[in-house]
């Protein structure tokens, strides 16, 4: 991983719109910025059609320790058809962001029913987890009295201390199981997928191919798509360099790489079992239909890494999407993808019925 590459996972703090104060990290002089203003709620994209209606709930998550909040949104017809179960989207957010971004900033309920979407989508609180389980300690007590323990302590503690760093049970039992119970869901894989943008990128995929039994498809909007890719930049397939030491990771981006580490640990056994590169490579065909996309101006160049990720899915002949084109790692680039990922979703998971 590349010192641009490991610098994304600031990014989602910038692009977010959080005016939060965080650890000083160099970022480049283009580090993205939101444009869009951000909306107080839902509102109709559609005039004079239907439109569906947000939620904000809250669960008890046993993986975390803790109640979560959780956004949800209820396509058109969901009220008027009691008998009738929807599949469900998960959208991921980035570090430094929260379970709004996709409605404030993606402005997803817009883009949602101005396709007509016929699917729940839910947006969860991911902290700064990495939708992994974590063997790091964690010191609930001492999070909430300062921030302890939190890449961006400055946050609001009640709604980011958890006391048990695991979410990837948290996504992947505690929040599928209550939203199936809790929403008339179409509670099999065929009509579950999943998708993030940055961090939440990477989340998608890896959750993705580590539980291909829970998801029929998976995207992502400019995430790590290649957790150990090295180099070159620009990519090219005959010179590709993995990271083969993990201890040496993200080792020149300040607090980035120790908070990254002390996710993952230092053992590459349980880097390569997240990595989605690595992962791909074990996929069935057939089983997991992939959306990837990326600027090419992305800010920290992870453009060369869904590179690599698209040539090895291709070498194995599974199915996938992939966009490179015009745009940096913002919400810019990502607001007008967002409709590619919805819409392949709609067509490669089960209907409403």
């Amino acid at each position: 991983m590349t010192r641009a590459a490991a610098a994304l996972l600031l990014v989602a703090a910038c692009s977010s719109g959080s005016t939060q104060a965080g650890p000083t990290v160099t970022v480049p002089p283009t580090s993205p910025a939101v444009t869009a203003a951000p909306l107080p709620g839902s509102a109709p994209a559609v005039a004079g059609g239907p439109v569906g209606r947000v939620a904000s709930e809250t669960f008890a998550s046993a993986a975390l320790g803790v109640d979560k909040t959780v956004m949800v949104y209820l396509p058109a017809g969901y009220d008027d058809a009691p008998a009738k179960r929807w599949p469900v989207l998960y959208y991921l957010h980035g570090l430094g962001g929260d379970e709004t971004n996709w409605i404030q900033y993606g402005h997803l309920d817009h883009a949602a029913d101005a396709i007509h979407l016929a699917a729940i989508v839910v947006m969860p609180d991911g902290d700064d987890g990495f939708y992994v389980d974590s063997a790091k300690p964690v010191d609930y007590a001492a999070c909430m009295a300062s921030g302890a323990g939190l890449f961006f302590p400055q946050r609001p503690h009640p709604e980011t201390c958890v006391k048990h760093s695991s979410y990837e049970s948290y996504i992947t039992k505690d929040l599928i199981g209550w939203v199936d119970a809790t929403y008339r869901t179409i509670a099999t894989r065929e009509g579950r997928g999943i998708a993030g943008l940055s961090m939440g990128g990477f989340g998608a995929l890896q959750l993705s191919m580590r539980h291909p039994d829970l998801f029929g498809a998976a995207a992502s909007h400019s995430g790590i798509a290649a957790l150990l890719y090295a180099g070159p930049e620009p990519y090219d397939a005959a010179k590709v360099k993995l990271v083969t030491d993990a201890r040496t990771w993200g080792g020149s981006v300040g607090p980035i790489g120790p908070w990254v580490r002390g996710i993952l640990g230092t053992d590459l056994a349980n880097w390569q079992a997240h990595d989605p590169a690595v992962l791909a490579a074990k996929l069935a065909p057939g089983r997991l239909p992939l959306y990837l996309d990326c600027g090419t101006e992305d800010d920290f160049h992870l453009e060369y890494g869904a590179t690599y990720l698209d040539d090895i899915l291709k070498q194995r002949k599974l199915e996938h999407v992939f966009y490179l084109g015009a745009g940096h790692h913002d919400f810019d680039f990502w607001s007008v993808r967002l409709p590619e990922s919805l819409a392949f979703f709609r067509d490669h998971l089960a209907a409403a019925r």
